[in-house]
Order: C-alpha cells, then sequence, then structure tokens
C-alpha cells in the first residue's frame, strides 16, 4: 500500500489525498504531519505553521485525513462550522473539498 507522510492509503486514494495536500501547501504557510497512533490507521493532519522557524508547533488544525475502506475520509476540525463533518475524498469532490478546506482554515485561525 502506497505511504503519504507515514500513513497507508491504498493506491486509488494516495493520489487523491497527495493532490488534495499539494493544492493545500500551494497556499503556503501551513504545515502536514502524520499521526501514527489515532486508531485504526492513522491519520494526516495539517495545520497552520508559524511564520517563522522554531520549536515545532501544531496549532490550528484545519484538516484531518483519515484512510477508508473505499475512499479517504476528510474529517471537518472541531471549531469549524462550515461542511459536512465526515467528506469522503473522490475525484469528483476534490474541488468542493478544496473550497471547503479552505474555509475551515479561515474559521480555525
Amino acid at each position: 500500500m502506497p505511504n503519504v507522510h507515514g500513513i497507508e492509503f491504498n493506491a486509488n486514494q494516495s493520489e487523491l489525498v497527495k493532490d488534495v495536500i499539494r493544492e493545500l501547501l500551494k497556499d503556503g504557510n501551513c504545515a502536514v504531519y502524520a499521526l501514527r497512533n489515532m486508531k485504526p490507521n492513522g491519520e494526516l493532519r495539517m495545520a497552520s505553521a508559524p511564520p517563522i522557524p522554531g520549536p515545532r508547533r501544531a496549532s490550528g488544525v484545519f484538516l484531518r485525513v483519515r484512510p477508508g475502506i473505499k475512499e479517504a475520509i476528510a474529517v471537518r476540525p472541531m471549531n469549524a462550522k462550515a461542511g459536512e463533518k465526515n467528506i469522503n475524498i473522490s475525484k469528483l469532490t476534490q474541488a468542493e473539498l478544496l473550497e471547503t478546506v479552505r474555509k475551515w482554515r479561515k474559521e480555525t485561525k
């Protein structure tokens, strides 16, 4: 199974997750990290990064991605209001997901 930042996704899921992460990294000022201890299969998180280098600090998590059986799942952050709680990541919903995640990012700052 392909690895995305240390978390294993199915082959079709990994490419979609990588595409979403690449697009959000283009916006700048964010970091991606993996939580392998989250059950059952781990979780990827994207957070607003501090503009100056320093101790690694993860505040402002605006996206959580979990591997699913058929599709990867984007989980809404606790303090965000827009969108559904869980969104399946597929080729059809990718553009809509990016818009929603950008809203989440503004809401979690």
